[in-house]
């Protein structure tokens, strides 16, 4: 049985990054297959046009995250248990059938609480979690050791765990994360009381699925990836290497321009963040645009030679190398991040030792010095998307799926 009322939860109501574009995509596509759909979410303001679709109705708390709320004591107090979260999650959900009712949730750690999960169990309603991220089972939510910058293989919440500095704060956050995540998994018991996972790749789901419950199942969802199809880029004929996203470490911001400064290849970084400063002086002939816009972006994508993809951590997905795609852009990517799972090496990219500076040098210079393999791959990408795109009305019809079961199953 299809269910007829859907509840999205996620922390914000704007594009602020994937989880969000996905949690948004979703309850528009699901609003238009008429069903009744509600989004549930504390930090605003809502997108552009969003109170105004069919079936959606729209529950916008108006509160901070807890990371730019200047009330420490508050913060780290609401992002174990955020109060107002859990009192509109039950409101909602007060006059809802549970038999004819899914909840899914896409983020929860920047301000809803770990608390709002656990009142959807209580209530009875099946609870649906998509993996955006790791912190399902990770307090820092990356698997990753911030500082030393190295992927990390100690068991979420063990010993080794509480003793490792991996926050990219200090110990002291890593302390209160990892009690929110012992809290999370130990107290509340939320991942046990999950019905359904949905992963976005299956490299993620195979890092991921050793700490989820045995019997809850995972289901490997693409995300939408809305693209036009303007026609395959011309990348043998650009010179540009362009990175997309936030300019942080672990992301491999710094290795990119370290590799662009070495090689002197024309770099174009797009996006933002704390390393913005540290970038312009290692490459400063490098050109920094800030955030733009998707159709800035596409432009940008269009007049590139490749994309590169350089993070330390393992990523979930890494949506830039799938519109890379459907531009007819290839990537050159981190040999050990979720980006492998689309991205084959000398077929439509080029894959390079992770965390190596010489080896993403190499990949650049043979991009760089080859316009026949730069076309070829350019092309073998864009034929590979469109083949089989990511659109919105495929990722909605996996999700009907996966709720279906979950109402035959109640």
């Amino acid at each position: 049985m299809t269910p007829s009322h859907i509840v999205i939860l996620n922390d914000n109501g704007s594009l602020t990054g994937g989880s969000a574009a996905v949690a948004l995509a979703s309850a528009k596509g699901l609003a238009q297959r008429a069903r009744r759909v509600t989004l549930v979410t504390c930090v605003g303001p809502l997108a552009p046009g969003l109170g105004s679709v069919p079936n959606l109705e729209c529950v916008c708390l108006g509160q901070r995250d807890i990371a730019s709320d200047p009330n420490r004591l508050r913060a780290f107090s609401s992002g174990i248990r955020n109060g107002a979260a859990v009192a509109a999650v039950r409101a909602v959900l007060g006059g809802m059938p549970r038999r004819e009712t899914v909840v899914h949730v896409h983020s929860w750690t920047k301000s809803l609480s770990p608390f709002a999960l656990a009142a959807v169990c209580e209530m009875g309603f099946p609870l649906v979690v998509t993996l955006h991220d790791f912190f399902v089972a990770c307090p820092n939510g990356g698997l990753f050791v911030h500082g030393a910058n190295e992927l990390c293989g100690r068991r979420p919440l063990s010993a080794a765990c509480l003793r490792c500095g991996c926050d990219r704060r200090n110990h002291g956050h890593k302390l209160w994360r990892f009690a929110r995540t012992v809290v999370q998994n130990r107290i509340l018991r939320v991942p046990e009381r999950v019905s359904h996972f949905v992963g976005v790749s299956d490299f993620s789901v195979g890092i991921m699925r050793p700490f989820l419950p045995a019997r809850v199942p995972v289901t490997v969802v693409r995300n939408p990836v809305e693209c036009r199809d303007l026609g395959p880029a011309e990348p043998g004929a650009n010179r540009e290497f362009l990175y997309v996203g936030r300019l942080e470490v672990e992301k491999g911001a710094r290795l990119f321009a370290e590799a662009a400064a070495a090689t002197g290849l024309p770099a174009t970084f797009v996006g933002d963040g704390a390393l913005s400063r540290e970038l312009r002086r290692i490459c400063p002939h490098a050109r920094f645009t800030g955030w733009l816009p998707p159709e800035a972006v596409r432009e940008h994508l269009a007049r590139a030679r490749a994309l590169v993809f350089p993070p330390l951590w393992y990523e979930t997905l890494g949506m830039v190398v799938i519109e890379a795609s459907a531009a007819g852009v290839p990537a050159i990517v981190a040999g050990r991040c979720a980006a492998t799972d689309v991205v084959r090496d000398g077929v439509n990219g080029i894959l390079f030792e992770h965390g190596s500076g010489g080896a993403l040098q190499a990949a650049m210079r043979r991009m760089a010095g080859n316009d026949i393999l730069a076309s070829r791959l350019g092309r073998a990408a864009y034929d590979g998307y469109w083949a089989d795109p990511w659109t919105v009305g495929r990722h909605v019809d996996r999700l009907v799926e996966i709720y279906g079961a979950l109402g035959e199953a109640a």
